[in-house]
This record gives C-alpha cells, structure tokens and sequence, in this order.
C-alpha cells in the first residue's frame, strides 16, 4: 500500500539527487581553472554514485516499514511523524539561507565580505597539499555517529517496549518505530548537510555560519570543489534497512571503524607500501582487515535477535574482512566510503544466503 505521507520526503530526496546530478554534469564539462585544480575524473564518477543514492534512498522510502510488520495506521502514523519532522526542520535550514540571499541582495558589501571569506578558504587549501592527522581523527569520530545513532535508537526501542503501551495504541511494534528513529534521524542529517553542502559549491554567500564551521574544520582538499562523503556515507546504509540487524549494524560500524583504523594506523606507519606507489600502508590493511572482522564478528553477536549461529557469524566477519581489504587497496576512482558499506553488506548478504 502507498502512504501518501511519504510523497513529500520522496520528493526532496528527487530535488536533492537533481541538484547532484546538476553539479556532477558541470564538474564533467567545466573548464573553470579553480575547479579543475580541486577536482580530478574520479569527481565526476563519485557524485553520480552521490546522486544514485538520493534517488534510490527515494526509491527505498516508501517501503521502508514494509518488513516491520506493523499495521496500515500505524505506518501512516510513523511517515506522518517522520515527515513532519523531517520538512519542519528542513525548512529551518532553507530560511537560514534565504535570510543570508536577502541579506547579502540589500548589502552589497555583506555579499563581498563573505565571497572574500570564500576566497581566502580557498587559498588556504590551495597550498595544504595534505590534511593534518587530527583532521583525520575528527573526521573519522564524526562517521562513527551513524552507528551509534543506531545503536541508541535500537536499545531505546526495546525500552519503550517494555515500559509503555505505546506500540499496542499506536498500531506498530517495536522494529517499526526503530526503523522511525534510525531514519528519521539519519534523513534530518542528510538534508540539512546536503543543503549546506550545495550552498558551499555554489551559493557561499548563502552558506551559514554554523555550516561554515562543520564544514571547515574537517574538510579535505580533495573536497573543496565537490560534496562531503558525510551524506554518502549515511545513505549507503539505505538498503540494508531491509536486512538482517546484525547485517545493517555491522555496514555502519565497518564504514566507520575499520575505515578508521586502516586511516589512521596506516598514516602512522608510513613503511612498506601497497601496491607500490600507493598511499596506502601494509600496517593500514592489516588494521582494517582486523577491524572489519571483529566489529562484524562483535556487533553481529550483541545484535543477534534471529538467533543466527555463531558459525554463520564468523563466516560473515571472514567476508566482510576480505572485501574490505579488496576496497582499500584496489579502489583508485570511486570513493571507499560509497563502495565500502554497499559492497561489504552485499557480500554479508550473499554469504548469509549461502550459508
């Protein structure tokens, strides 16, 4: 059944992809000398996987609580909440930038300050060539939020099941309203960085203060003239809304916490190189293989409510391990924070079928 309630998120899930889509085809055919220094031929390739995924978490959208089990009212009650809030705080972002066009359109010299703010953001990555390691560190905090906003989620699910009757009144039941809270949250995140980000590439004087803070206090150079992997990263975890927990758990720990290591241990140590040339570090592989396993191995036993074996459990830590490694060091052109969750619970899944 089709919830009306759902149109409206649907529908800025199709702007956003467009607005994607749009800067991806200028990035292609741009011979803008300030962009094409920021920007290589993987950008163009990245941010049409970004704009595939604005359209296909779209697509996902109205089915989302089709595997709960709860009932029509109910489902319409949780996309009348959920969109509700989503749009009522979305439309707070887009009033904080209107008031920033209306207020640069009547002062002129406003408009220059903050163009000359942008100009001077852009001279200052121009000659940072590489970031600083407590960037990486704050970066790779700030992708662990994912999983922890499920893990919250999910333990405040099974609270509320057992002190009210909030579930039984409201026609759901408790995988249901998880479902509500993890997208909920996740779909406010996405929007609210996905706006700010498009005001930075192409409207700075727009651009608000708070969002000037997010963004450069943990920007790459690589994403000076392109969007952050912030909202990527949150939508790739999307399909697995419709898999096992232990699996949905798991793609957000592994994009974040494995990522985290191999990054951060490998940029440490800098010895013994793989494949020769690269970056990328034995000392790095060895700490992202070691950390895929044990959050798989880890988060699928803590999340375990099918009762899956623990057979099965480490054979989908041993996949989720080796496709890590495949990612890290063979992934050149497309970025890993796309390719990691999407492919790792692809395989999690298969293995899970197999087996």
């Amino acid at each position: 059944m089709f919830h009306v309630w759902s149109l409206p998120v649907l529908a800025m899930f199709i702007v956003y992809g467009s607005f994607v889509m749009k800067h991806a085809i200028f990035v292609k055919r741009t011979t803008d000398p300030e962009v094409l220094e920021f920007t290589n031929r993987a950008t163009f390739f990245n941010e049409i996987l970004l704009a595939s995924l604005f359209f296909g978490s779209g697509a996902l959208w109205p089915f989302i609580y089709e595997p709960t089990g709860a009932s029509e009212q109910g489902i319409d009650l949780l996309y009348m909440l959920s969109t509700t809030l989503i749009v009522v705080v979305s439309a707070n972002w887009y009033a904080q930038g209107t008031f920033n066009h209306f207020r640069c359109k009547r002062n002129p010299a406003e408009k220059q300050r903050r163009l000359a703010e942008e100009a001077s953001m852009i001279a200052r990555y121009r000659e940072q060539h590489e970031h600083k390691f407590g960037v990486d560190v704050k970066r790779k905090i700030l992708h662990l939020l994912p999983g922890l906003v499920i893990v919250v989620v999910e333990l405040g699910s099974f609270i509320l099941e057992g002190s009210t009757s909030f579930y039984a009144d409201a026609g759901i039941n408790r995988k249901a309203f998880a479902v509500f809270g993890e997208t909920t949250i996740a779909y406010i995140f996405v929007f609210m960085i996905g706006y700010a980000d498009y005001l930075r590439l192409a409207a700075y004087e727009q651009l608000p203060d708070w969002a000037k803070r997010w963004f450069f206090s943990s920007l790459k150079r690589s994403e000076m003239k392109t969007f952050v992997s912030s909202c990527a990263l949150v939508l790739t975890l999307t399909p697995f809304l419709f898999a096992p927990i232990q699996v949905f758990v798991s793609v957000a720990f592994v994009s974040s916490l494995a990522d985290a290591a191999a990054n951060l241990i490998g940029r440490k140590f800098v010895k013994h190189k793989f494949p020769k040339g690269s970056p990328k570090t034995e000392a790095g592989y060895i700490a992202g293989i070691g950390s895929a396993f044990l959050v798989v191995l880890v988060f699928s036993l803590v999340f375990n409510y099918t009762a899956m074996p623990v057979l099965s459990i480490f054979y989908i830590a041993c996949a989720a391990a080796v496709i890590f490694f495949f990612i890290d060091a063979f992934s050149k052109n497309l970025s890993d924070n796309i390719l990691n969750p999407l492919l790792t619970g692809a395989v999690m899944i298969a293995v899970l079928f197999i087996i």
